[in-house]
């Protein structure tokens, strides 16, 4: 299988980070013109925020969680050329549900529903570890 089939799950991952990083930027940038934050609250995030700040904080912060688990796997599999149809699927199974947990957290924010999309990208980065492990042990 071609190697860099990997890449096409790690670019949208890499794209959903950006565009959390422009949203929460704008609605940093909102608050601060709106006077619905004050700037001290930059200094180390403490103290009231509007939710719509908050929430994409909290969920920028999140792609530094779990994906990592993701970027480091995907970096390992090109490294040791073994690169299957299995894990490009498990790649895609994890992104999606990345994007899904974003999108639940950034409008609902339905905690049950964002739970399950999270564990859904759980799961496939367990699946994904213990068949890599496999192939390389």
């Amino acid at each position: 299988m071609e190697k860099s089939l990997i890449l096409y799950p790690s670019i949208s991952m890499m794209l959903l980070t950006l565009f959390l990083y422009i949203k929460s930027y704008f609605n940093n940038i909102n608050a601060m013109k709106d006077e619905t934050v004050d700037t001290s609250y930059y200094k180390l995030y403490t103290g009231t925020a509007p939710y719509n700040v908050e929430i994409a904080r909290q969920t920028l912060k999140n792609q530094f969680e779990l994906p990592i688990f993701f970027y480091f796997l995907t970096t390992l599999i090109i490294i040791f050329n073994n690169v299957t149809l299995l894990d490009i699927v498990l790649a895609w199974v994890f992104v999606v549900s990345r994007y899904i947990h974003c999108y639940i957290r950034l409008n609902s924010n339905h905690v049950p529903h964002r739970a399950l999309a999270f564990q859904l990208g759980l799961y496939a980065i367990i699946i994904w570890w213990i068949t890599f492990l496999y192939k390389i042990l």
